[in-house]
């Protein structure tokens, strides 16, 4: 099934995640980031340059319960898609939940051309 196939259909299936269909389209995973509160982090070591410095820099400042960095201009680094879900954003507004992660890459934005960036906490336990 090609990438474009496997977009469209992702697109139609209520349980696709937005970077599970951003990846499809452009035919590769997306960089995902799941902490286990009993284990320590799995980091992959796949991906961009730039995906990488944006994983890093979120992993060592925000401690997410979940991640995922997609470099949505095919590989060039000018557009990235960062989902992220950490305890840190309990009880902020999504404006700054946005905010607080845009001030962590300032420098790296101003390298690229746009950055999309969803924000979550995680559910209650």
């Amino acid at each position: 099934m090609s990438g474009h196939l496997a977009a469209f259909l992702a697109l139609r299936h209520p349980v696709a995640t937005k970077a599970t269909t951003l990846a499809a389209f452009l035919g590769r995973q997306p960089r995902l980031f799941q902490q286990s509160r009993r284990s320590t982090a799995d980091i992959s070591t796949r991906g961009t340059d730039g995906e990488q410095a944006i994983y890093d820099k979120l992993i060592d400042e925000l401690r997410p319960n979940k991640l995922a960095v997609t470099d949505s201009s095919g590989g060039c680094g000018s557009m990235y898609v960062v989902e992220i879900e950490a305890e840190r954003f309990r009880g902020l507004s999504r404006v700054k939940q946005t905010q607080l992660v845009t001030s962590l890459l300032k420098q790296e934005i101003r390298e690229m051309h746009g950055i999309r960036v969803l924000c979550s906490v995680p559910p209650a336990a």
